[in-house]
């Protein structure tokens, strides 16, 4: 069995062109890169050089071998990094997610069904989640529809209704609730993390200016130093304190309530079933 790391010390070569460079790429000396082609030509009992006085060069035979040696050490590599991948996949749930806050609310669950494990998290859309969660890039997805998919096991586990925080001065702060046809024509402050929140912000308010900030502290700092409206949440509403002279106000259009759904492959359910069972009680 030829040793790996000649194979990588003649790929070097052929690359190379020059014993020197080689030596030098490979940080090792001249005289030991020749003694190590010439172990090479011994273990394959095949001349793979044309050696002159102050000279050494590959010859046809050489040339075939370094082409051989170069898919041997891509084949090396890709089974390190597919065997990597593979134990890390073992030790990560990966989960995707339509918004913030509903992965957000399943950290607790996740944590203490899944102790051992790496929790990681991305927002997008829903057609990509399903796509994602079908080509084995999620192991678990938060949707805000049913899947609609017989290969997909989904179970609902929380509500959300989009809100309005306004200041207590504002004009429609009386009200109980309001419309998004209200809202027409202002500058209402979001957070990016409300992914798809913000498409039925901009379909139902064509006329209105969203100030998406991605940083929640920024968004907290514009906020804190100016009077413009910010979407919120009930659910979201529900975990902080109101910030002074502001007013919470639902919005009661019907495109402004959700249910999220938490899904995996139908194959995979029982892998989860603990977690389903947790987020149902």
């Amino acid at each position: 069995m030829i040793e790996i790391y000649l194979l990588e010390q003649l790929e070097a070569f052929e690359r190379c062109g020059t014993l020197s460079q080689a030596a030098e790429e490979l940080h090792i000396s001249q005289p030991a890169l020749s003694r190590s082609m010439k172990k090479l030509e011994e273990e394959m009992g095949v001349p793979l050089f044309d050696r002159a006085k102050s000279k050494i060069a590959l010859n046809e035979t050489g040339q075939v071998a370094a082409g051989y040696a170069r898919r041997v050490l891509e084949a090396d590599r890709e089974m390190i990094e597919r065997t990597v991948a593979f134990e890390r996949s073992r030790r990560t749930i990966a989960v995707g997610s339509c918004a913030s806050l509903p992965v957000n609310e399943l950290m607790p669950a996740f944590q203490e069904c899944f102790w051992q494990m790496a929790i990681t998290t991305e927002i997008t859309s829903d057609e990509k989640l399903l796509w994602g969660l079908k080509h084995g890039i999620y192991h678990l997805t938060v949707l805000h529809e049913p899947p609609g998919s017989p290969d997909i096991f989904s179970q609902k586990y929380m509500e959300e209704r989009l809100c309005i925080t306004i200041p207590k001065d504002h004009i429609l702060a009386d009200r109980e609730r309001i419309c998004f046809h209200d809202l027409q024509g202002m500058k209402i402050l979001a957070h990016g993390g409300a992914g798809f929140w913000l498409d039925i912000c901009r379909q139902n308010l064509k006329d209105t200016k969203l100030l998406v900030q991605d940083s929640m502290e920024m968004l907290s700092d514009l906020v804190d130093a100016s009077t413009l409206p910010f979407f919120n949440s009930d659910q979201a509403a529900g975990q902080h304190v109101e910030p002074d002279g502001r007013v919470t106000l639902p919005v009661a259009d019907e495109a402004a309530h959700v249910t999220y759904y938490l899904a995996c492959l139908d194959t995979q359910k029982g892998r989860y079933r603990k977690l389903f069972q947790k987020i149902s009680r």
